[in-house]
């Protein structure tokens, strides 16, 4: 997909879809563009109406819990359309509403992710931060951030090593790491490692501390966990190619190692099994499932504690659940659960963690 001029100047880009994908409210991807041009500037939504998303109960929070990047656009449950993370309860499915909504400290989110206190970590390209919410935080009616993160290369994906050491990409051309240490107090602190790479989608890393990138382009690569103990340009170790790699963003990997990724611009969602990752090639998918109703631009993966898979499907605005059971072939199932409706306030959903 060709990015238009004003897309490459944000500062961590989210692409809109072909027209011909969007299903339920035309002017989503225009109004998520606009949103990113105004999250760019700086301007921030109106106190009143962020606190009109807001449940006023204490947010459902503990393992399974299911947290939703919205990218931005017209709200359907009311709120400013300038980006936000929902909050939704283990297994929710159908119309649900979100447990809470939050908006404080969040513009323009790209990717989430947990570390391993179980804090959780959104990359904002809106403000070019990197803001934690505590799990003292995500227990409240309406979060806060506790630390933000203001890395001097911009923000794109996000992913944590068991050590706690944080590693963000960018569409500057690289990935940096920060240690646990230097995420216990805002700032903008100085990378420990900085590695050339290409302009990122979203980072994962696998069991062995080898990171993972999954760009815009027909392919996923992966750099050592040796060549990430000190800056460089070196390129990386594997580089997977796929006919049936279109645009993956973050990759996910279930419990045996073997590697999912969502086609952006495919409409489906692939398996690369752990034996198939040990060299560069151009390899073909063990196992494609391609959803039906069809995904329309489906944007991240993340598995739950069941060994479900769910995906944020942008173009739809929904998020769907296929179950362990569907992806052990290649098919066309329909989705065990979907959340898709009105109610859901699902707003160009990009990203998506499950609680651990």
């Amino acid at each position: 997909m060709v990015l238009t001029a004003t897309q490459r100047a944000l500062a961590a880009p989210v692409p809109a879809p072909p027209a011909r994908h969007r299903r339920k409210r035309a002017t989503v991807g225009c109004a998520a563009l606009v949103a990113g041009v105004l999250a760019g500037t700086g301007m921030s939504a109106p106190p009143a109406e962020a606190a009109s998303v807001q449940r006023s109960a204490a947010a459902v929070t503990g393992p399974g819990t299911i947290f939703v990047a919205n990218a931005g656009g017209s709200n359907g449950a009311g709120g400013t359309g300038l980006g936000s993370v929902s909050v939704y309860r283990p297994g929710a499915t159908g119309n649900a509403r979100p447990e809470v909504v939050i908006t404080a400290g969040v513009n323009g989110p790209n990717d989430l992710a947990f570390d391993p206190s179980g804090n959780l970590w959104v990359s904002d390209g809106g403000s070019g931060t990197v803001v934690e919410y505590s799990r003292a935080e995500l227990a409240k009616a309406s979060p806060v951030p506790t630390v933000t993160i203001s890395p001097a290369t911009g923000t794109g994906g996000i992913a944590f090593w068991p050590s706690g050491d944080l590693w963000v990409g960018s569409n500057k051309g690289v990935v940096v790491e920060f240690t646990k240490g230097q995420l216990g107090e805002s700032g903008s602190p100085v990378p420990k490692v900085t590695i050339t790479a290409p302009a990122q989608c979203s980072l994962a890393s696998d069991r062995s501390g080898d990171l993972w990138v999954g760009n815009m382009g027909p392919n996923v690569s992966e750099w050592a966990k040796a060549q990430l103990a000190k800056s460089g340009s070196q390129g990386p170790r594997v580089t997977i190619f796929s006919t049936s790699l279109n645009s993956p963003c973050r990759p996910a990997f279930d419990s045996a190692g073997d590697l999912w990724a969502a086609n952006y611009n495919g409409d489906t969602v692939v398996e690369f099994a752990k034996a198939q990752l040990a060299k560069s090639g151009s390899l073909a998918p063990r196992v494609t499932v391609t959803p039906k109703p069809f995904l329309s631009n489906p944007a991240d993966v993340s598995f739950d504690l069941t060994g479900d898979l769910w995906v944020t499907d942008p173009g739809n605005e929904s998020v769907v659940e296929l179950s362990k059971a569907q992806l052990a072939k290649s098919g066309s199932p329909a989705p065990a659960k979907a959340i898709d409706g009105p109610a859901t306030g699902l707003n160009w959903p990009w990203s998506i963690a499950i609680e651990p």
